[in-house]
């Protein structure tokens, strides 16, 4: 994911883009290393950024 990480956290900024994230729990954390430093640079939090995309019901996790 951090080799496309530009593109992904681009993709993440439009209202069409949904997420799903299923799997071992340490894909959480693996995901916010990936792209926490883009979000970073773009002047976001990245954990503000996550809460408003499961707000909108764009962002779903079921890891185990």
């Amino acid at each position: 994911m951090k080799e496309y990480g530009q593109e992904l956290w681009d993709l993440m900024q439009k209202d069409n883009t949904y997420v799903y994230m299923c799997g071992l729990k340490g894909m959480e954390s693996g995901i916010k290393e990936a792209l926490g430093e883009f979000a970073t640079a773009n002047g976001v939090e990245w954990s503000d950024f996550v809460k408003e995309l499961k707000k909108a019901g764009r962002y779903h996790v079921e890891v185990y």
